[in-house]
């Protein structure tokens, strides 16, 4: 795809959220509802003092920052745009409730929609995510109250009240660790900006910051000169989630499935866990990939992110449905109607405090970064959901992706099947997630978000 990028943006135009992984320790995620356009001015306007950018920040981390997204009901609220709103793209003005969004999403059962946000408040009711981070509990508590303090004297609503609880608060694990007892993080898009007359790559920076389409084929939008596009120009979406983990469910699933895997291959149970773990994620839980190191961890690849798929295409060593080959195939190819294979920028932190007893909320707060909704989240979830986007899982197509799939949705196979020198190992697959809340967000530019507290849009 031969294409002229154009000029890159100023990083410090951009929501810094967007071009760096943060590595503060502790965050909290606070949302509001808005009443009117100068209550949501005022809101703003408090909170840029504390507004991170990704403009270099030198060799001292600020203790304590923030980030802003606003749903379509809150960017409705916030401006004056009219009719303008139209032209923001439909899965954004829906919120991801829409029937067209959950044909590939599948929020089934308790994870529908009619029960997130323990059903506080209605999914349009949230109008603003303000992300607070912090190096320390001290910072995150002034940070928090910063916030909380700035909503009050604004007449804006913080959704859930301000108890602690209700409140989505994380604290970065060991080693970066997540519930299930994974390192995480490991791999996102490089962020490159595209060079021209170079082979197409879904992971730099046009392909997630809106307003530049020339060498994307995801189409972000809004597109076109008109306020709508303006305001959105340098701006970045993001599916915001919140997802409950069910960690002793996962550990009994490992013990149950370390049988076959004992018979069959010989382990010890504590070794046939863990190569179960390994290959349902399709990395060890240190980081380790499975192509590149199939029997063992190894400290040697745990940070490894330049590896593919061509000499495993039967995935012996790393199962077709494990996790990061499904949500990342690389290069592996993928159907016409599916290529090129979308990336998503991760963002987030667990949840809740480790642990096995059953029933504690804990999990994961993800935070999905992309140009266009439909065509990478909503296109990398639908492949989760049923894997049916690559030759590799012929002839039925069915199966899913080993940790994420909603195993409740009709017409799918949920059972693992790991292959094996010595046989297949076949596992029954749980579920071990459910969303308890979602929302659609702009994280607009720091130029938009100055507009808004100066209600020049």
């Amino acid at each position: 795809m031969d294409c002229d990028p154009g000029p890159q943006p100023a990083w410090s135009k951009l929501q810094g959220l967007i071009v760096r992984g943060y590595t503060h320790p502790r965050s909290t995620h606070m949302l509001f509802r808005f009443p009117g356009r100068a209550a949501a001015a005022a809101f703003v306007k408090a909170l840029l003092p504390r507004l991170q950018s990704g403009a270099d920040w030198g060799e001292e981390k600020p203790a304590m920052m923030l980030n802003i997204g606003l749903t379509f009901t809150g960017v409705k609220a916030a401006t004056a745009l009219g009719s303008e709103l139209n032209r923001f793209p439909m899965v954004f003005q829906k919120g991801g409730v829409s029937t067209w969004s959950q044909k590939t999403l599948f929020d089934l059962g308790d994870s529908a929609p009619a029960n997130w946000w323990a059903k506080n408040f209605a999914p349009d009711d949230v109008h603003c995510i303000v992300h607070a981070y912090a190096l320390d509990a001290g910072a995150e508590k002034t940070i928090v109250a910063f916030i909380a303090d700035a909503a009050k004297s604004a007449g804006v609503t913080e959704l859930f009240g301000t108890a602690d609880k209700s409140r989505f608060t994380q604290a970065q694990f060991q080693d970066d660790l997540i519930q299930f007892g994974y390192r995480d993080g490991i791999s996102n898009p490089s962020l490159k900006w595209p060079e021209s007359g170079k082979p197409f790559d879904a992971g730099t920076l046009d392909n997630f910051v809106l307003g530049y389409p020339a060498c994307t084929p995801f189409s972000p939008g809004p597109a076109g000169d008109n306020a709508a596009a303006r305001f959105a120009k340098d701006g970045c979406y993001n599916a915001f989630r919140v997802i409950a983990q069910d960690v002793a469910g996962f550990e009994a699933f490992l013990d149950e499935a370390a049988t076959d895997v004992v018979t069959t291959l010989g382990m010890t149970t504590a070794e046939a866990r863990e190569w179960i773990a390994a290959k349902i994620m399709g990395r060890w839980r240190n980081g380790s990939p499975l192509v590149l190191s199939p029997d063992a961890p190894d400290e040697a690849t745990r940070d490894v992110k330049a590896f593919v798929y061509a000499d495993d295409k039967a995935g012996l060593r790393c199962p077709i449905s494990a996790h990061i080959r499904v949500s990342n195939p690389r290069d592996q190819p993928v159907f016409p109607a599916n290529f090129p294979a979308p990336r998503l920028i991760r963002r987030g932190m667990p949840y809740g405090s480790p642990g096995l007893e059953p029933g504690a909320d804990r999990g994961l707060i993800g935070l999905f970064l992309c140009g266009a909704l439909d065509r990478q989240f909503e296109t990398i979830y639908a492949w989760m959901n049923k894997n049916m986007f690559s030759d590799v899982f012929s002839p039925k197509f069915n199966t899913q992706d080993a940790v994420v799939g909603t195993r409740t949705r009709d017409g799918v196979d949920t059972h693992f099947v790991a292959r094996t020198a010595k046989g297949e190992i076949r596992c029954a697959l749980p579920q071990f997630l459910t969303t308890r809340g979602m929302a659609y967000c702009l994280m607009p530019s720091i130029a938009s978000l100055e507009a808004i507290a100066e209600q020049r849009v």
